[in-house]
């Protein structure tokens, strides 16, 4: 039976043999990742034409092998598949990625089997997708012999790679969009081929297309609706990127003109030489308030996805009273919960530092404003709830025992947060929304496994839902805590089988996996953009990592950074 739901992508690794895999004892070392980062780091396969005589499982395995390379669009892959096959193949569809070496079959004079195991797959706008643990790859090739040869005549659809191929050939760079509000940057993170056009017009491309299906329910964008590239290339000339938008994008008003050259900008920053951008639209300059032209690719800096609040600080529990560690002693917040009235555990604080919300010793939830005189209230006296997570606003979000989200708004509102595309075997355990309110990192539970999800965060009539959960990784087995290091990595406490549980680092742009180690018996974890990653041991110590390892810092439970 033919199975190629995602996308076929070639095998250049196919007799290469399997990647590493993630060690589970012995020192901390670097995962393994699709890695989109070093562009001048390329290494090409080498496509090898089929050869007179070639038995069918030959031509498949030759086929396979041949299609990581990107040259040519294919052109020796395509010289595997009879005319009218050759024809009809789209690369471009997808790629399903696999990790070891498949396993071909002969299956009747004419026909080859295929099995191997599915790591993933890259869409076709980029976006890499994890498997589900577990996940077998089955597809058959069925070939017709054309002028005394075998050749394939069903074109594959898409492309069948192995992790090697998938990281020689592609690199992983975030797209920029807008939160609702359209005052902080989202990144959008794509795999772009090292084989086509130059990163800076792929990067383009990618923006004017829009935001990946996943994501466009959680996001905005300032470009106007039908916006395109009126030249299809951006030429980078002695460090300035040239963008020529069409006559669409005149339409926009100031502040949208504000918001679209935070995009561009911020997304072609990241092409190597590029020092500055100059935007174009309709044939004109396109007029921007505030800023000259071309634009420097440190402007917009209120954009930046990953800007904290002036003076921000770590909190954290101490005998039930919440405390703020900007000092090397330890001080209470204003209000009742720097009181312990109650005491408090499984804290977390508003972005903007007005609000904090913590759990009691029964596990009822408590939220209330950090202001002196000011009380809390007890919003879900059930025990039992997650520790809570506020995102970039003031409403606090925690699952309850019954594996419910909901959202506690400022005036003590609670509202059940539905959630779309959860199977109805797992259960939520708990929530860590982003900074900028677009996306949610579950902590599943499936059986006895625990694993990380990730949800987009969509707003309709003034209700929040969240969509599509995806796996962020397929590789650990139980999942304590989890949090937002910045706008596009998450760390966590995990264990991977009979390991003791440690932290790691999820790269979402780069897909990569990277085990950073912990104190031991780590319980809880804590992270925010530019500050150091905080970790509660069970002995009641809070350690940081600043990037010497873990020390012990605090005396203290329940670390937290505002919007955590």
């Amino acid at each position: 039976m033919r199975v190629r739901a995602l996308t076929v992508l070639p095998l250049s690794a196919l007799l290469l043999g399997a990647c590493a895999s993630m060690p589970t004892s012995g020192p901390i070392v670097q995962g393994e990742q699709i890695d989109v980062a070093q562009p001048d780091s390329v290494v090409r396969a080498i496509a090898r034409p089929p050869q007179p005589g070639m038995t069918p499982v030959e031509i498949v395995s030759g086929f396979i092998q041949a299609s990581a390379s990107f040259e040519d669009d294919h052109a020796v892959a395509r010289e595997y598949l009879a005319p009218l096959a050759a024809a009809a193949w789209d690369p471009g569809a997808g790629t399903v990625v696999y990790d070891g070496v498949p396993t071909l079959a002969s299956d009747g004079p004419s026909g080859v089997d295929m099995t191997a195991t599915q790591v993933g797959a890259v869409t076709s706008e980029g976006r890499y997708e994890v498997a589900p643990p577990g996940r077998v790859i089955t597809d058959s090739f069925v070939l017709e012999y054309y002028e005394g040869e075998w050749r394939i005549a069903d074109a594959p659809t898409g492309l069948l790679l192995s992790r090697s191929d998938v990281e020689r050939a592609f690199r992983s760079y975030p797209v920029f969009f807008l939160d609702p509000t359209f005052t902080t940057l989202v990144p959008d993170p794509r795999l772009i081929p090292v084989d086509g056009p130059g990163l800076s017009t792929s990067l383009m491309r990618a923006l004017t297309d829009g935001p990946t299906q996943w994501l466009a329910p959680a996001v905005r964008t300032a470009l106007p609706d039908g916006t395109q590239l009126s030249v299809d290339a951006v030429p980078v000339v002695d460090g300035v990127a040239r963008v020529d938008l069409d006559a669409s994008a005149l339409i926009a008003d100031a502040a949208t003109r504000r918001a679209l050259s935070a995009q561009v900008v911020w997304t072609l920053r990241q092409v190597p030489g590029v020092r500055s951008v100059d935007l174009n639209a309709g044939g004109q300059v396109l007029p921007v308030p505030g800023i000259g032209n071309p634009q420097p690719v440190d402007a917009w800096p209120a954009f930046d996805p990953d800007l904290m609040p002036a003076n921000t600080s770590a909190y954290a529990v101490i005998a039930g009273r919440a405390v703020l560690l900007d000092a090397q002693t330890p001080r209470s917040v204003p209000g009742a919960a720097g009181l312990a009235l109650p005491p408090l555990d499984g804290i977390a604080v508003s972005l903007d530092g007005t609000r904090i919300a913590g759990l009691d010793s029964a596990g009822a939830l408590w939220v209330g404003p950090l202001a002196a005189g000011q009380r809390l209230a007890e919003v879900i006296p059930e025990a039992g709830q997650s520790r809570p997570s506020f995102g970039g606003g003031t409403s606090a979000w925690v699952v309850g025992p019954d594996g419910i989200v909901r959202e506690v708004r400022d005036d003590g509102a609670v509202v059940e947060v539905p959630i779309d595309g959860l199977s109805r075997r797992a259960t939520v355990e708990s929530i860590s929304l982003s900074r900028d309110g677009t996306r949610a990192a579950l902590i599943v539970r499936r059986g006895p496994r625990t694993f990380v999800m990730l949800a987009v965060v969509v707003l309709r009539e003034g209700a929040a839902q969240l969509q599509s959960p995806v796996r962020v990784e397929n590789r650990l087995a139980s999942v304590v805590d989890v949090a937002w290091a910045d706008s596009d990595r998450l760390v966590m406490l995990a264990s991977n089988g009979a390991e003791e549980i440690q932290a790691y680092e999820i790269d979402l742009t780069r897909t990569t996996l990277r085990p950073v180690g912990a104190p031991q018996l780590a319980k809880r974890i804590a992270a925010a953009p530019g500050y150091p990653t905080l970790v509660q041991g069970t002995d009641g110590t809070l350690y940081d990592n600043a990037g010497a390892g873990w020390r012990p810092a605090y005396r203290g439970t329940s670390p937290a950074y505002p919007g955590g």
